[in-house]
């Protein structure tokens, strides 16, 4: 009887075994794949699914039905924003289509959100994720907007790729008191791959940055001030200027308007240079390889938690008591690019300093021209020396 006993407690012991570790197996399957359910997730696989290829330049002056352009605009008309397509001329024929949607509050300052949703082929990371974040933003602001103490106006680039199209027209738009009025333009672009996200506000430490930073919980660090701002090829190129990666937040900085940058990307390797990943097998950016299969696949959660904490960030930050006394502060602090960072002045210094040199040359090319007169008592160059005259050769007192 005992046998019988003990024998049907190891067969229960076991059955609860197995059962405990289906259970787990199954708590733990589901707890990887939980953020497949993220509103960040599911945002930025139906825009890469739905709308691949957002290339710029259409050939209609008014957005198709069933287009990305329509899509944007609803989402961001559904929160209750005023919206409307900004349109421009990209080329004879083609045409290209910012969308702003607008959280006016009735204040005089105002600040801009801004990503560009235009892709080479999905652009799952530039800039989908980006795009889902901007959403993300627009929607929660806009449940909070009591708590604002400034007008919201939240803008989706067309033709970033094609070299900033569409942040240089919204810009080029704004009226001088428009762009005296802005706080600060918040860039959000290519926020999922990478081993880092970034914040870039200036070349140097600010109150602003701080804030940013401040809000981000230690999930964002500054771009290093030293790193990635200078490359030799840009003395004899096409400029020098300060700026982390080239994206729409250019156009407003070279403006005077202050900005704030949130990228993915790493310094760690190189101490002059960005670069998406540590990994190289991994730069995806603007290749056919930057779909959301493979962001899902090389990323997976990490990629949602980067997407939140953008999201998280921006909104602590604009919502922040002290944001718009900071930001206001922020012009005061910004490198005067026109002086510093002209595009001439790597080039005016290559040019002095080669003046510098073909000067020292010459005297010590003289210099050895009259050691060689002293030497033999004759003329080697006339060019130095035309008519050597005593004094030239003798000291007399």
């Amino acid at each position: 009887m005992k046998r019988i006993i003990l024998i049907i407690s190891v067969l229960l012991l076991s059955a609860l075994f197995v059962f405990s570790g289906v259970c787990f197996a199954e708590t733990d399957e589901s707890a990887d794949t939980r953020y497949q359910s993220s509103q960040a997730y599911q945002l930025t696989k139906y825009i890469c699914e739905n709308y691949p290829n957002r290339r710029a330049g259409l050939n209609t002056s008014v957005p198709p039905q069933n287009s990305v352009q329509e899509y944007l605009k609803g989402e961001l008309a559904d929160f209750g924003l005023i919206t409307k397509y900004k349109g421009f001329q990209i080329g004879d024929n083609t045409f290209g289509f910012n969308i702003e949607a607008r959280l006016d509050k009735g204040y005089d300052k105002q600040i801009i959100i801004g990503a560009h949703y235009d892709s080479e082929g999905q652009g799952a990371n530039d800039n989908a994720a980006g795009v889902a974040a901007l959403l993300m933003i627009a929607q929660e602001l806009t449940s909070k907007q009591d708590k604002l103490n400034c007008n919201v106006v939240f803008v989706l680039f067309d033709g970033e790729e094609l070299g900033l199209y569409g942040s240089q027209n919204y810009v080029r738009e704004m009226s001088s008191e428009e762009r005296d009025n802005t706080l600060v333009m918040v860039n959000i672009d290519s926020i999922a791959n990478g081993d880092n996200l970034y914040l870039w506000c200036e070349n140097k430490r600010t109150g602003l940055a701080d804030l940013f930073i401040g809000q981000s919980n230690g999930a964002i660090a500054e771009k290093p001030y030293a790193k990635g701002t200078f490359n030799l090829r840009d003395v004899f190129g096409y400029g020098y200027y300060e700026f982390a990666q080239n994206s729409d937040h250019s156009s407003f900085r070279v403006q005077g308007i202050p900005i704030a940058f949130l990228f993915s990307g790493t310094y760690d390797l190189d101490p002059w240079h960005y670069a998406e990943n540590s990994d190289v097998n991994k730069q995806v950016l603007n290749s056919s390889d930057d779909t959301f299969e493979n962001l899902d696949k090389n990323n997976g959660a990490k990629f949602v938690e980067k997407i939140d904490a953008v999201v998280s960030t921006v909104i602590g930050t604009v919502l922040n008591g002290d944001f718009v006394s900071i930001a206001e502060n922020q012009r005061s602090q910004l490198v005067n690019l026109n002086l510093w960072y002209n595009v001439w002045w790597p080039r005016l210094i290559v040019f002095v300093l080669f003046v510098v040199l073909v000067i020292l040359a010459v005297f010590y090319y003289r210099k050895l021209q009259k050691k060689s007169i002293l030497g033999t008592a004759e003329v080697k160059n006339n060019k130095v020396f035309e008519t050597p005259e005593a004094e030239d050769i003798f000291t007399f007192k």
